[in-house]
């Protein structure tokens, strides 16, 4: 057990893991972060200045401030308002992924969080993927546990939101999930339109469809023979973090019915040859034992 330092927890449950006993002052993020089942999980959006309301692909209305420090203020207030919806603070923050372009309008994590310190990974890219969004976090989170009541698909799971009043089939996703010890976690791999038993880079005869939209299908059929694998079905996701020429969701959302994963989406190329379109999916599965 490390010893308490200044960026261990006070929050009861999560411990932060050194390599060595004698280094507990890191300044900048935890190497790795245990979470006690006293404490449920809490799976958010990709966030970014954009409201939860809001497609960015489909704005409507909204406009992107130009000015940064705006940008950063409103995504500030977006993954502060979702965290106290959920009963969560800053610091019961585990992992921060950042995508980061030139132009400004990040989140001072360091101003919100105290003395605590999570795992973090910086990616410095030259487009976030998002229209007008320069930086772009993908969040895991803690929460106080709280007993599921509310009546959902998949039991053991309740979405968040950021505001009263709105219903799930009328986000674009869901701002954020919390997940408690009822179900078991269950992760799949970057998923393409390749068959799940061809290697991108060593296909043999195998020669992908260039078309998007047969792409797009075959990437839904490939994460249904998965879900189906696992004993689940597209309900029981609970986070999609889509890569590659992905502006719209449509042979999977049907699928899903009114059901509103969380959803990271970044319109940058996937790095897979041929690959148009890429799928990381977490789901959740009845407790094993």
């Amino acid at each position: 057990m490390a010893q308490q330092s200044l960026h261990q927890s006070k929050l009861e449950g999560l411990h932060a893991i050194f390599p060595r006993p004698e280094v507990t002052d890191r300044s900048a993020f935890a190497p790795g972060i245990e979470i006690s089942p006293s404490l449920d999980l809490l799976i958010l959006s990709g966030i970014s200045a954009y409201p939860p309301d809001v497609d960015p692909w489909n704005p409507g209305t909204f406009q992107m401030p130009q000015d940064p420090a705006e940008r950063s203020k409103m995504a500030t207030e977006n993954l502060d308002r979702v965290l106290k919806a959920a009963g969560a603070t800053w610091e019961h923050i585990v992992f921060n992924v950042n995508y980061t372009a030139a132009g400004g309008g990040g989140i001072d994590f360091g101003a919100q969080y105290g003395d605590w310190r999570p795992c973090s990974t910086t990616l410095r890219v030259k487009d976030t993927g998002v229209p007008g969004a320069n930086v772009l976090y993908q969040v895991t989170a803690t929460a106080p546990h709280k007993r599921v009541t509310t009546r959902g698909p998949v039991s053991g799971i309740e979405p968040i939101f950021h505001r009263t009043g709105v219903t799930l089939k009328e986000l674009p996703q869901s701002p954020a999930i919390r997940v408690t010890s009822a179900v078991d976690l269950v992760y799949f791999p970057g998923v393409t339109a390749y068959p799940l038993n061809v290697d991108p880079w060593n296909p043999g005869s195998y020669k992908l469809p260039d078309d998007l939209a047969t792409q797009e299908r075959m990437v839904a059929d490939n994460i249904d023979r998965m879900l189906k694998a696992a004993g689940i079905g597209w309900q029981h996701i609970v986070l999609m973090a889509r890569t590659g020429e992905v502006k719209g969701v449509a042979a999977m959302q049907e699928r899903m019915g009114d059901w509103r994963p969380c959803r990271t989406t970044r319109a940058v190329s996937t790095g897979i040859p041929g690959a148009r379109i890429m799928c990381e999916i977490t789901a959740v599965a009845p407790r094993s034992a």
